[in-house]
């Protein structure tokens, strides 16, 4: 099965995404993250495949037993190849501890880490241009709106699993 790890966003900042995602998207003609619903989510592990969740479910409830919550500063907006449009989170020295030392944890039990796992850039993903036209206007659009600038606090982790069409929320841990 396919899993993947992220972060829950929740409360006011959860909010504020779902706006957006919801505004952005569709004003253009671009409603794929409309159509294929997530969990507001920062991704922490890249998606990997396993056989046996239990086993990551007792490592991931360990790993959360073991830290402690930490910051998120969210800082604007930003984009991947004029594609992505998202939140450009950063993450407190101790928030960017956990990610790694997640990543290791996952590893002791044969999970591969990936570029993206090793070279970790935290997103919140707004909305997808899939044209040059599409994407510019979306950027544009966000280039007009208030620059962002709040913390969330990094308290949960999640493990999500790859459903026929899209990702659903297995188990939820919290951090301490």
């Amino acid at each position: 099965m396919k899993l993947s790890i992220f972060y829950l966003i929740k409360g006011e900042s959860d909010k504020y995404v779902q706006k957006l995602v919801t505004e952005v998207g569709p004003k253009f003609g671009e409603n794929y993250l409309v159509e294929n619903h997530l969990p507001s989510h920062i991704t922490l592990k890249s998606p990997f495949e396993t056989e046996n969740i239990k086993e990551v479910e007792k490592v991931m409830e360990r790993f959360a037993n073991q830290q402690n919550s930490s910051e998120i500063y969210v800082t604007g907006f930003d984009n991947f190849r004029e594609f992505v449009a998202f939140l450009k989170p950063v993450f407190s020295e101790k928030a960017l501890k956990i990610q790694k030392q997640l990543i290791r944890e996952l590893e002791n039990i044969g999970v591969d880490s990936r570029e993206h796992d090793e070279e970790f850039k935290p997103h919140v993903t707004l909305a997808y241009g899939n044209t040059k036209d599409s994407f510019d206007k979306i950027w544009n659009y966000l280039k007009t709106l208030k620059k962002p600038e709040f913390s969330m606090n990094l308290d949960n982790i999640a493990i999500m699993k790859k459903g026929k069409k899209s990702w659903k929320i297995h188990k939820e841990f919290k951090l301490k």
